[in-house]
């Protein structure tokens, strides 16, 4: 048991024994699968420590609270939706529905609590995001498509948007834009002539792109199956890197699946 376990067991204790002595069975419930969450998530962050630098889940009050901060620099909350948010957290219930989802979501039900995720990056921007209890029952019921899809793809394609300048070349591009056809999301380097990589091959290319989302990517852990996996569930099977410099030049084009990023 590790030193946060061992400084949140006397109180919950304490607040189980108060609300049992108070007839109230469910809240003892709700106590016991907050410890339960807050240490899977001491786990997630031992094995994830470039990604998470800390995270945890109490009782609080009226709700069960967890606190989530995020280690690596390139992923910022701002870039994370309310609907890109819950159709992540969807894809986790998805993944995990057993007998102690089932007794949380009954129990918070039964209460009327939320669980309110706060998350926390680098750069100190912070932002909550609330679950009712009516959310995460309809997570567990309804199919992903019903879980913002549209909203939530949306998103994740604006989080993508935002990284278009690790695209940049040093020297002779002018602009980079982003599009989505067919599965893969698309970094379309615009040059203001076709000689500035003229000399590039496919394969040159391919390990541009490469370098850039391996570097995204790195540091997920655990987690990166879990992410790309949501992907997948939106439609996302990989990523285009493409050079152009007008409608009548050549153009260069490499792909990267989410198979070569595993």
């Amino acid at each position: 048991m590790n030193f946060l376990r061992l400084a949140i067991a006397p109180a919950i204790f304490a607040a189980s024994m108060a609300f049992t002595a108070c007839g109230d069975k469910t809240t003892p419930i709700i106590i016991e699968q907050s410890e339960r969450i807050n240490a899977d998530l001491q786990t997630l962050v031992q094995e994830n420590p470039k990604l998470l630098s800390e995270a945890s889940a109490a009782f609080a009050e009226d709700k069960i609270a967890i606190d989530v901060k995020i280690a690596d620099s390139l992923f910022m909350v701002a870039q994370i939706s309310e609907p890109l948010f819950d159709y992540f957290t969807a894809c986790e219930v998805k993944n995990h529905m057993d007998k102690n989802l089932e007794i949380t979501v009954n129990a918070l039900s039964e209460k009327d609590m939320p669980i309110v995720v706060s998350l926390t990056d680098v750069y100190g921007d912070s932002h909550s995001y609330e679950l009712s209890p009516a959310t995460l029952r309809r997570m567990v019921k309804s199919p992903l498509t019903q879980i913002n899809y549209n909203e939530a793809r949306e998103g994740l394609f604006a989080a993508l948007a935002a990284s278009e300048a690790q695209f940049m070349p040093a020297t002779g591009a002018k602009s980079v834009s982003t599009s989505f056809k067919g599965g893969f999301f698309a970094y379309n380097v615009e040059f203001e002539k076709s000689s500035s990589y003229k000399g590039l091959t496919t394969a040159n290319l391919k390990a541009r792109a490469l370098k850039v989302l391996e570097a995204r990517y790195a540091n997920l852990g655990t987690l990166r199956p879990v992410l790309f996996g949501m992907y997948k569930s939106l439609g996302i099977d990989g990523f285009h890197l493409v050079y152009s410099a007008g409608e009548k030049a050549p153009t260069l084009k490499t792909t990267v699946t989410l198979s070569h990023l595993h």
